[in-house]
């Protein structure tokens, strides 16, 4: 083999190698990327969360420590998470935007529509759950606000599916004190949820089974 054939053949080896090495380093880069965008997006919307809850803290300041319950602002009966909400807007919150969670089955978008009651919070402009029942002074380890699920307090890992917001792995929760958590699910498959603080075995969302059966998880209206 002369000089010539020996060196196009070490600059094919290079080549390969470099790009080996480019498609190892992609392999790693491209998921570590992916995950920083959903924790920017996860902390993105409990930034939203904690402004939700902070308002009702004000709410709750104007309404002899109670947060909306049986019926809003607008005299309408609350039966979604959109109707305890609406009574926050405009008194307390001016924008629809801050309900909403790009991406999510329940509440993408919103179209700020809020001078007339009856456009505020519509189907689809609402991303979270609201556990209705509770008080300034309720016990500060209760969630109060949390992602909405896919109908029965549980999370999906079907990314795209009411409850899949954060494919199963996690779920943004505001507890009564009105401090706001990103926090890892438990369970299995489709049965992902939130766990309680004080017994991880246990769904935090099953409002009933521990706080008594006037507390109500609300879900957004679809």
């Amino acid at each position: 083999m002369n000089k010539s054939t020996l060196r196009k053949a070490f600059t094919l080896i290079e080549l390969l190698t470099v790009i080996s090495i480019i498609a190892i380093l992609a392999g790693v880069a491209v998921p570590a990327l992916q995950h920083a965008v959903k924790v920017g997006k996860m902390t993105s919307a409990m930034n939203s969360a904690r402004q939700i809850g902070m308002s009702l803290k004000m709410y709750s300041g104007d309404n002899d420590g109670n947060y909306p319950i049986k019926q809003n602002s607008y005299g309408e009966d609350i039966v979604t998470s959109n109707d305890a909400f609406r009574s926050l807007i405009p008194s307390y919150l001016d924008t629809e935007k801050i309900f909403t969670v790009p991406g999510s089955k329940a509440g993408p978008s919103a179209d700020e529509q809020i001078d007339d009651a009856a456009h505020i919070l519509q189907p689809g402009e609402n991303h979270w759950a609201f556990v209705s029942g509770l008080n300034s002074t309720s016990k500060s380890n209760w969630p109060l606000i949390a992602d909405h699920t896919d109908g029965s307090g549980n999370y999906t890992t079907q990314e795209g599916a009411y409850g899949g917001t954060w494919g199963g792995t996690n779920a943004v929760v505001v507890y009564a004190d009105i401090s706001a958590h990103i926090l890892p699910l438990s369970g299995t498959g489709n049965q992902r949820y939130l766990p309680r603080p004080d017994d991880k075995t246990k769904n935090a969302l099953s409002v009933n089974e521990y706080m008594g059966d006037s507390v109500q998880l609300l879900e957004p209206a679809h």
